[in-house]
């Protein structure tokens, strides 16, 4: 056997071997978030459809969720351990596991924001929108709004959880409405209900 095909069977062998663990390792994970995250999801809405898109996002939708939302859905979105050279750019990038709640208002929110921490990867990237002024936020964010300094305040106070800041957070006139981001290790330290009990009291400040 030549030295390059011998090269090339250990690559391939490290190659689907890195595959397998990393997505079985992805898999475990993301079945333990969805058993925590059933002990607070009736608050949010009752059928869930439930899907998996690759081994790094488990997608949960609510079309008739409970007021103040129209509908909602959860992500849990992991880093990409199947692919190794992908996980170690996105680990440089700050990116780790996510826990993303998104949903519709009943009634459009009267106040617009858009609020990141720029130091933390996201899913999606924060906008400028023109015309929105700087305002306060809890550290580690970076706040925009379209009005009401009072209004954001509150709404970023509701959203943020003991020892769990916000990676994301923001509130648009169009659909979805609200849009929540943390850290998912982070945000299991707490109890499921107590962040869907933020969420739908976010909801109704919002309305």
């Amino acid at each position: 056997m030549s030295l390059n095909l011998a090269l090339f069977i250990v690559v391939v062998i490290f190659v689907v071997g890195w595959f397998a663990v990393g997505t079985h390792y992805n898999v475990r994970r993301g079945e333990a978030a969805l058993l925590w995250l059933q002990q607070g999801l009736p608050l949010i809405g009752g059928k869930t459809t439930l899907r998996w898109l690759g081994s790094s996002i488990v997608e949960l939708k609510m079309q008739s969720a409970k007021a103040p939302f129209r509908e909602a859905e959860v992500l849990v979105v992991l880093e990409p351990r199947d692919v190794a050279p992908l996980w170690w750019i996105a680990r440089l990038r700050g990116r780790r596991d996510l826990l993303v709640f998104r949903a519709t208002l009943q009634q459009r929110p009267r106040i617009e924001l858009e609020a990141h921490d720029p130091k933390s990867w996201t899913l999606g990237a924060p906008g400028k929108p023109e015309g929105w002024e700087s305002v306060t936020a809890p550290a580690p964010l970076v706040a925009l709004a379209s009005r009401s300094q009072r209004a954001v305040a509150d709404a970023l106070a509701a959203a943020t959880l003991e020892g769990c800041p916000l990676v994301r957070f923001t509130v648009h006139a169009t659909a979805p409405h609200l849009e929540a981001q943390w850290r998912l290790d982070q945000l299991r330290k707490h109890e499921p209900r107590e962040v869907f009990e933020a969420m739908r009291g976010i909801g109704s400040l919002l309305s």
